[in-house]
């Protein structure tokens, strides 16, 4: 139902007049969604922002890597740091970007285009879409009038609903990335540098495809 639900905005969202990145993006023709994990291009992303809630936040830094062929394309890898438009605050704390630091980046809109292009076509991998993808959904709207239109693959949920299928989802086991990584024999790297989280969250999602499924049979609907 959501995959109806998404095709029908896009397809209201197409009536727009604007030529920018996000009519290009809800223009272009979406992947299937019986596309193979190892046929498909995934977006894997991460944001690091003042606070963690998505309706007041600030976006200070955005890295993605893409996966293909059912691995990380190193090559893919971007980073960009972002000029805020409030003061860092105690979040400089978490991930070392300070005031003049973000003072020195690039203009929020500039760095949103570069998201939306590397986007069009492909589907959107994050760990907790309701942070990230939040974040992303409310600049769409203030910049282009409209939500971010794409299929998003959140390993934190594919987790949760792992562990609920089997009817036993471990209240004590923390569904944090690196905690995951853990527990599926992944290396530890540092957190809060959207870089190499968004790297994290991409070996995550294939060590889970890996273990649960065949990359050459799992279609990417299964992951939504």
């Amino acid at each position: 139902m959501k995959r109806y639900q998404l095709t029908f905005k896009r397809w209201l969202a197409r009536r727009r007049s604007f030529d920018d990145p996000f009519d290009q993006l809800i223009r272009h023709p979406r992947q299937p969604a019986s596309t193979p994990f190892d046929r498909a291009e995934l977006v894997c992303l991460d944001i690091e922002t003042t606070s963690l809630n998505p309706k007041t936040a600030d976006m200070l830094s955005v890295g993605w890597v893409l996966i293909r062929g059912g691995m990380v394309d190193l090559s893919t890898a971007k980073t960009y740091i972002v000029r805020s438009q409030s003061e860092v605050g105690e979040s400089a704390s978490v991930h070392g970007l300070t005031d003049t630091i973000v003072g020195k980046g690039q203009v929020q809109i500039m760095v949103l285009n570069s998201v939306i292009e590397v986007l069009t076509g492909r589907s959107l991998v994050v760990h907790h879409a309701g942070l990230d993808k939040g974040l992303l959904d409310r600049l769409c709207v203030e910049h282009y009038g409209e939500k971010l239109l794409v299929p998003v693959v959140d390993t934190l949920a594919i987790e949760h609903r792992r562990q609920s299928r089997k009817h036993h989802v471990d209240e004590n086991q923390s569904l944090r990335l690196a905690d995951l990584r853990t527990a599926y024999n992944l290396p530890w790297y540092s957190a809060h540098d959207c870089q190499i989280d968004a790297i994290a969250t991409a070996e995550l999602l294939i060590a889970m495809v890996a273990t649960h499924g065949d990359r050459s049979k799992t279609p990417i609907a299964d992951l939504y």
